[in-house]
């Protein structure tokens, strides 16, 4: 082999290495979302993983929430239903954190990080869950206005994150949050 086809060899391997470093980089959740989706609101640096994070700590409000109204309803119906949603949400809490634990574990940037939490309290995705003294009215109000903040934060991905939506089958996850809305209206007829 001469010496020239040594170099052109070592270049093309070189910058073969470059680029599956840099897909793969784009594959560990750093992406960022488009500059025009709606998620962008939430922070110029927000990276999906950290939208997964988010989505982790969402799923496990949502579990425990509805395992302390499972607790304090009367009706065996609406009990039911919240034992079921409580494992939903759970499953959904796996799907994120199975992904993340796919990626090269990075800690939270430390500066964008609780600037991207407040935002997020700011826009009422984590408002204060009714007290001990609520009703079950008040609770089954709180859980419906949550599913519905969560499936329409879950939809802002598609426009934000077009291949990871329709890697994570995200849309699923927002029809099933959607699902839950419906469940709680059901049971909750009179709360509209």
């Amino acid at each position: 082999m001469t010496e020239h086809a040594v170099f052109y060899y070592s270049a093309a391997a070189a910058l073969a290495a470059g680029l599956a470093y840099r897909w793969l980089r784009a594959r560990d959740g750093r992406e960022s979302p488009a500059a025009d989706s709606q998620i962008a609101r939430f922070g110029e640096n927000i990276k999906l993983r950290d939208l997964f994070r988010l989505a982790v700590m969402m799923e496990e409000e949502g579990t425990a929430f509805y395992l302390k109204m499972a607790e304090r309803v009367q009706n065996p119906g609406a009990r039911k239903l919240c034992i079921q949603l409580a494992e939903e949400e759970t499953e959904h809490r796996r799907l994120f954190q199975d992904r993340l634990n796919r990626w090269r574990s990075l800690a939270p940037n430390r500066l964008t990080w609780p600037a991207f939490l407040e935002k997020v309290r700011q826009e009422g995705l984590f408002n204060d869950q009714p007290g001990d003294g609520a009703t079950e009215d008040e609770m089954a109000a709180f859980a419906i206005a949550q599913e519905k903040k969560t499936a329409d934060f879950y939809g802002l991905f598609e426009a934000a994150f077009p291949d990871a939506w329709k890697r994570e089958k995200l849309k699923s996850l927002v029809e099933q949050e959607l699902a839950h809305e419906a469940k709680l209206r059901a049971a909750y007829p009179h709360l509209r």
